[in-house]
């Protein structure tokens, strides 16, 4: 019995021994890798934040570039227009686009007697009764009537597939 736990120290020791040894020998290589391999990373990612930065910055110079060109356009086509046009075809031609839009008509429509320029139209209303017997269209229970009288009067077993035997085909 002495000698099993002899035996048992020993491997203990001998596996512990071995397992530092190598763990020695294979944990300096892979941490240096990885400290190279993360510093690689580092200067990657600082080189493609430069990118962004540099790209980006471009681009507000170009947009600010196209800014000014439409303006000087604009400009340009403002000052042709004032030269080579009438006094008054310029005011006229930009007055309608410097009106509102919602504005009302300060003239009314000859043709419609003023009764009913003076009224608003009213929008159509889809869920009011065509008749007091009948229901809107967008009432809740619209249609359901002609669908259940259908229902009703249609073959229960209309519906159902008919498999077709070797008897039936021949």
């Amino acid at each position: 019995m002495e000698n099993l736990w002899l035996i048992s120290v020993a491997a203990l020791v001998v596996g512990a021994l071995i397992g530092y040894l190598m763990g020695r020998s294979g944990g300096g290589n892979n941490q240096a890798e990885i400290a190279a391999q993360l510093e690689d990373t580092k200067k990657e990612l600082e080189e493609y934040k430069a990118e962004v930065t540099t790209h980006f910055e471009k681009t507000s110079e170009l947009v600010n570039n196209l800014t000014n060109s439409y303006k000087d356009v604009h400009e340009h086509l403002a000052t042709g227009a004032q030269g080579l046009c009438q006094p008054g075809a310029i005011d006229m031609a930009l007055e309608p686009a410097m009106q509102p839009k919602l504005a009302e008509p300060t003239e009314e429509p000859e043709d419609q007697p003023e009764e009913a320029a003076t009224e608003t139209p009213e929008p159509p209303r889809d869920y009011a009764p065509k008749s007091p017997e009948e229901e809107g269209t967008l009432s809740e229970t619209f249609g359901l009537k002609e669908k259940e009288e259908a229902e009703e009067t249609a073959d229960p077993l209309a519906d159902v597939p008919v498999e077709k035997t070797e008897k039936q085909t021949a």
